[in-house]
């Protein structure tokens, strides 16, 4: 009697856990397919050669009509793990930075404003970082009218974006001393100081009593080097409790500014305070690096670029972040198994009549950078960026892979707008974000220069517009 007790509860036992790990599953899969809000229609975002069929059969096709169908093995996690470390643009050397060059501010009352004409975005974000390098020296903060004012429209199809999105929307600069943010709305401005128009000279007006007392600069044209100097001194000895700060307006060029012409400015007459000093002391160390600087001074080596770091920016917004592990989701599953990635930039538009990106050329082109590749045992896939809005133009691009049986070209540009549209359809994010600038920033975890998942970059644009690429060489032993 006990062990048919014992026989029952087993089997009581065994169902029950049966039960779970059906009920787990079921929940998992219905959770999944409700938080997979990705999914839409394939047609029209990858190129590969076999006969028109629905989404789901052309998907195996892709994985089955090649000789080298394994099993991947660089995996989207990997450049995801890389999304934490990645630099939007360029490499602002800010991860290894340690806080033994930078000035302390324990307060950042100083404000530094800035209008230029319209640009792109990829323009906007060099200034935003010059200007928060500053701000880390100056113990201030940016403030910056908003995207709208300041992105034209020429890249976003000849329209605006929403005076609702902030530059936090698209990059994520933080100074490194508190991880505050550089970067500051002027819907948030303290009482008293008010901008009426943001491209008034002077823009920044004093209404309030108690900021009658500061200290308020207006630079123009180019011509920020003294007042620089100036203000540097200024905020030298403002003691560490300042009620009073600065408010310094620049206006117009920043890349031909007199501040990156000549040798970075020094306070040869400031010389250091005694260590209770109720304000801080000057050090040269403490100056930081610039890349406007450096782009006028090419021919410094390395060694003697020694500057300080005061900005992250290395880490996107959370938002865009979430978006960028679905992109690369998506481009795994669209993919050939086993296939190396690698980006595909064509820059038409402005630089058409520069560098040649025409049909036949890049027939040329292709034949040359792909030759041999078949040998290396590895399906490719390039995944396709560019600004030509013409359908017919990517389409006959596309069309260009059909002599490569081992190589498939996916239209990125098109998946990362079904990304970002389907998560604002569900609510994931704001409708406003849905433009091209937000597109193109959600693109750039695949310009990755270190990523591991995007192993190879061809590109035809304004200075980098190479005749070939031989891809055999730079992908031996992948």
């Amino acid at each position: 009697m006990g062990q048919d007790k014992m026989v029952y509860s087993f089997h009581t036992l065994v169902i029950l856990v049966l039960s779970f790990f059906t009920s787990s599953y079921l929940l998992w899969y219905h959770l999944q397919s409700k938080s997979d809000f990705f999914g839409g229609s394939t047609s029209n975002i990858f190129h590969k050669w076999n006969s028109p069929l629905s989404a789901s059969v052309q998907e195996q096709e892709i994985h089955n009509n090649s000789p080298y169908s394994f099993s991947h093995n660089v995996s989207h996690h990997d450049a995801i793990s890389n999304i934490k470390s990645h630099n939007m643009i360029g490499n602002d050397g800010s991860n290894d930075q340690s806080l033994t060059c930078q000035r302390y501010c324990p307060t950042r009352i100083n404000k530094i404003y800035y209008d230029g004409d319209p640009a792109g975005l990829g323009d906007r974000i060099i200034i935003l970082k010059g200007l928060a390098q500053l701000a880390g020296y100056l113990c201030a903060e940016v403030i910056m009218p908003p995207p709208k004012e300041q992105l034209t429209t020429i890249h976003n199809n000849g329209r605006p974006i929403s005076e609702e999105l902030e530059w936090s929307d698209f990059i994520n600069i933080t100074f490194i001393q508190d991880g505050s943010p550089a970067i500051k709305s002027a819907k948030t401005l303290e009482d008293g100081i008010t901008i009426s128009s943001w491209s008034d000279i002077p823009a920044i007006t004093f209404s309030g009593s108690k900021d009658k007392d500061w200290l308020h600069v207006v630079s123009t044209d180019g011509k920020i080097r003294d007042d620089f100097q100036y203000l540097l001194k200024f905020s030298f000895q403002q003691p560490h409790n300042a009620t009073i700060g600065f408010v310094w307006e620049i206006h117009k060029e920043w890349y031909t500014a007199d501040l990156w012409s000549e040798q970075f400015p020094r306070l040869v007459d400031l010389e250091p305070e005694r260590e209770n000093a109720d304000h801080d002391y000057y050090d040269t160390k403490m100056r930081p690096f610039f890349s406007s600087y450096y782009r006028v001074h090419k021919n410094l080596k390395e060694k003697e670029k020694s500057a300080c770091w005061y900005i992250k920016s290395d880490s996107p917004p959370t938002q865009m972040a979430m978006l960028q592990k679905r992109v690369l989701r998506r481009i795994e599953k669209y993919s050939l198994k086993n296939a190396i990635f690698g980006t595909l930039h064509l820059r038409r538009g402005d630089v058409i009549d520069v560098c040649d990106t025409s049909v036949e050329t890049m027939r040329q082109y292709f034949s040359c950078s792909l030759k041999n590749t078949e040998t290396l045992g590895r399906n490719i896939t390039l995944l396709l960026t560019s600004d030509e809005v013409d359908k017919q133009y990517r389409h006959d691009i596309m069309d260009l892979m059909k002599d490569y049986p081992h190589v498939s070209i996916l239209d990125v540009d098109k998946i990362v707008t079904h990304v970002v549209r389907e998560a604002a359809d569900h609510g994931i994010i704001s409708k406003a974000l849905v433009n091209n600038y937000y597109t193109y920033e959600v693109e750039n975890i695949l310009r990755d220069k270190d990523s591991t998942f995007v192993r190879f970059h061809l590109m035809r644009r304004r200075n980098r517009c190479r005749n070939c690429v031989k891809l055999v060489n730079e992908l031996k032993g992948m």
